[in-house]
């Protein structure tokens, strides 16, 4: 079994530039906002409340002004019920895609991450995002999901197959949220899976641990 994703060495010595995607105004925002109680149940995060209402994650952000990810069972949140024209901007996506990338995405989170808590699931998704968006990487998802370097692909579920199982409902979810700007990773290119080789991440620097995988920055 493999335990890590193999960072390459071509790009020992780039330099990564973050981009941050565009989002609405909060000006826009809050002059069409209305909002409507609900309250935090066991198991409940923000990202999914913000998907089950149809919201996104940021504008649900913005309506509580919380930005860190705790909440507790009994909690109440302003959730945001947003204007047509609010709506339209927020339905911005972090990159162009098809329903076809849409299904490929989310059968590599299922093939990565099935087993891990759903917020990994969006980050390995948001890694996948963030090398499209990037000028060392492929311009498409799947030619990134695809991307071999050095004869190697850079994710092990093409290799074995495993890409090609049907993906999860959790999956899905997350690669739909990936896909909309969500990113826990803060814009990381990598990630490992069970014990990360130390020798691999430092200097470099970790951006988060989600369950069982660490997500790292490009490696300089």
């Amino acid at each position: 079994m493999i335990n890590f994703r193999p960072l390459k060495t071509i790009f020992l010595t780039s330099v990564l530039t973050i981009g941050i995607p565009m989002i609405a105004s909060q000006n826009v925002f809050a002059d069409t906002l209305t909002t409507k109680p609900y309250t935090v149940k066991s198991g409940d995060c923000l990202s999914v409340i913000a998907h089950n209402f149809g919201e996104s994650l940021n504008n649900l952000r913005e309506a509580n002004n919380k930005w860190n990810d705790l909440i507790f069972p009994g909690q109440v949140l302003k959730v945001p019920e947003t204007t047509s024209s609010t709506a339209a901007q927020t339905k911005s996506t972090a990159i162009k895609y098809t329903a076809s990338d849409l299904d490929m995405l989310a059968r590599l989170i299922t093939a990565e991450a099935q087993g891990e808590p759903y917020n990994a699931q969006v980050a390995v998704g948001a890694v996948v995002v963030n090398r499209v968006k990037h000028n060392l990487f492929p311009n498409s998802i799947s030619a990134v999901i695809n991307q071999k370097t050095n004869g190697n692909y850079e994710f092990t579920p093409v290799l074995n197959g495993n890409i090609n199982r049907p993906a999860s409902e959790s999956a899905v979810k997350a690669a739909q949220e990936a896909l909309s700007g969500n990113d826990p990773t803060n814009s990381a290119l990598f990630f490992y899976d069970g014990v990360t080789p130390k020798a691999l991440t430092s200097p470099q620097p970790v951006s988060i641990v989600i369950g069982n995988m660490t997500f790292v920055y490009l490696i300089k």
